[in-house]
């Protein structure tokens, strides 16, 4: 014999398999940030247009060469708006897009401290953990991302730069 739920029954019912479904996309999401290839070498290219009413606003686009001699590109990163620092937006936005591996690498130990969260750790400043998940900041500040780099075994250097350009590098041993 078949039970009729009550309409209470049927929500809480739906609220939990929305809440079983939200969490096995989150754990997906993580486990394929850890099992993201190593990188060697990556290269950032960041054009800057003129908006009219937010001032020079920066797309980034990255070029990755992995530890096994493949190579891909990122999607392009764009920032716009005003009061924060734009460039590094697009950096940390390149970043999460191929070096969270990296992050996920390092132990829990190692990623405290890194966004003025209070907690005590050696994690540089722009290295973050939001709801289980660890990132990149971005409106840091460009000059972050050498120490982070550091942090992370690397070396981040600015190559190239203009008026409307800028290209960096982020090299791994």
């Amino acid at each position: 014999m078949r039970v009729k739920l009550t309409p209470e029954q049927k929500q809480v019912n739906a609220a939990a398999r929305k809440e079983a479904k939200a969490a096995a996309k989150k754990a997906a999401a993580i486990e394929a940030e850890k099992a993201q290839k190593p990188v060697k070498r990556l290269t950032i290219a960041i054009e800057w247009k003129k908006s009219r009413m937010w001032g020079n606003n920066p797309t980034a686009s990255g070029e990755i060469e992995y530890a096994d001699g493949t190579f891909g590109r990122t999607e392009n990163a764009h920032a716009s708006g005003c009061g924060y620092d734009k460039e590094s937006t697009v950096i940390a936005d390149v970043f999460n897009q191929c070096l969270l591996g990296r992050l996920w690498a390092l132990t829990d130990d190692q990623v405290k401290g890194g966004h003025g969260s209070g907690d005590s750790g050696p994690a540089p400043y722009g290295i973050r953990v939001y709801d289980g998940r660890r990132r990149f900041s971005g409106g840091i500040g460009t000059s972050c991302y050498y120490r982070i780099c550091e942090y992370l075994g690397g070396r981040f250097d600015r190559v190239a730069g203009g008026k409307t350009f800028d290209v960096y590098t982020a090299t791994f041993a």
